[in-house]
């Protein structure tokens, strides 16, 4: 079947403000940035919207992590913590991806990478935990070297407050390099210890042939010319009860769990882990995924236009179809609404004979629930 062809339209309104856009589809526009892509999101209770602005596309100058604020984007928490100001790479938002809440805490996951800068300079890729109330850094884990390499990308995270005295966190590293460098990363919020687990194993790893549509045309996984996105684990999520966790591969239909009693065990064998991992079946997942609080699972499916959900049953299900979803990336499930960050990961020089195709308006969409 000939994937359908979409025509976006949307004006923009504000130098680094938000915009309004003619629908497209089933989605309802929260903001339209004209300044950078964002890629992970945060939606508080109370509707406060946190959003990730990563440089690994492009070294911009705005802030690397922002609160829409009445429209508009606000440095969170400010400035001097998300650009560059001279100050140590330790005590800075470099170029941050992942993004996720626990209590009053909002964490965000550094990987540090920057076009025109050569590998990731030790100090850039961290964790950091900033308090969304006072505004304050509470908490700074950096992943030196040699534990972190230039290969790696610190994609996507999940804080588990049951295991751990302070609590456990899971990273996706979706691995930059050629042919493969993905893993699993556990760490102890405590004590900072960590723990790479599952490098390059199938159930981390893009599959040999893979292939899928993006924005209407067939792509096939290529090491030696690639064409569309590619890399390993990136979707990342906790059951509600925070005893298992789920990953998926962009450029893999198989995605996975494990229970996180095992999982954040530092003392047991990594053999008796991956026997641990629990093949769920298979999905379309081009970026992030989300959970709401009965335990349904969201994905973002960019070669159908489209978000979907599976159930506690096994089922899928349809959340919304909208011409916009050319790469959904960040998910993010909050009051009956599930929060879409549109990428343009597809249109980076990289993947286009050095020449950039990525253009505003770039989108944050939401969809209505009603499991």
């Amino acid at each position: 079947m000939n994937a359908m062809k979409w025509t976006l339209a949307a004006a923009v309104l504000g130098a680094l403000g938000t915009a309004q856009a003619a629908t497209s589809g089933d989605g309802e526009l929260v903001a339209a940035l004209n300044n950078t892509e964002a890629s992970g999101i945060v939606v508080t209770p109370t509707g406060r919207t946190f959003l990730t602005l990563p440089r690994a596309g492009s070294n911009h100058k705005f802030p690397s992590v922002v609160e829409l604020v009445h429209g508009k984007q606000v440095a969170f928490p400010d400035l001097a913590t998300t650009t560059d100001t001279g100050k140590p790479l330790t005590d800075w938002l470099v170029s941050p991806l992942g993004l996720t809440l626990a209590g009053n805490t909002l964490w965000v996951l550094d990987e540090g990478k920057r076009p025109g800068i050569d590998g990731i300079p030790d100090g850039s890729a961290k964790l950091v935990g900033i308090d969304i109330n006072s505004r304050k850094v509470i908490k700074t884990i950096v992943f030196h070297k040699p534990f972190m390499r230039d290969s790696l990308q610190l994609n996507d995270l999940r804080i588990d407050p049951d295991h751990g005295a302070e609590g456990t966190v899971y990273i996706s590293n979706n691995g930059y390099s050629s042919p493969s460098d993905c893993s699993l990363i556990v760490v102890d919020l405590a004590t900072g210890k960590m723990r790479e687990l599952f490098h390059n194993l199938p159930q981390t790893s893009p599959a040999p042939g893979f292939m899928t549509y993006v924005e209407g045309q067939p792509h096939a996984y290529s090491l030696d010319k690639p064409t569309m996105p590619q890399g390993g684990v990136n979707g990342i999520e906790l059951s509600p009860d925070h005893k298992k966790l789920y990953w998926t591969i962009p450029t893999n239909p198989n995605y996975y769990s494990i229970d996180t009693a095992n999982l954040s065990d530092f003392n047991r064998p990594e053999d008796a882990l991956v026997k641990d991992i629990h093949f769920e079946g298979q999905v379309a997942s081009n970026g992030g995924i989300t959970v709401d609080d009965k335990g349904n699972l969201y994905f973002g499916d960019a070669s159908r236009y489209s978000v979907i959900s599976r159930d506690g049953a096994g089922q899928f299900h349809l959340v919304g179809r909208d011409s916009r979803l050319i790469w959904p990336d960040g998910l993010y499930w909050q009051g009956g609404y599930l929060y879409v960050t549109v990428g343009q990961w597809q249109r980076v020089p990289g993947l286009h004979g050095g020449q950039d195709q990525r253009k505003a308006p770039y989108d944050i969409l939401r969809f209505k629930t009603s499991r």
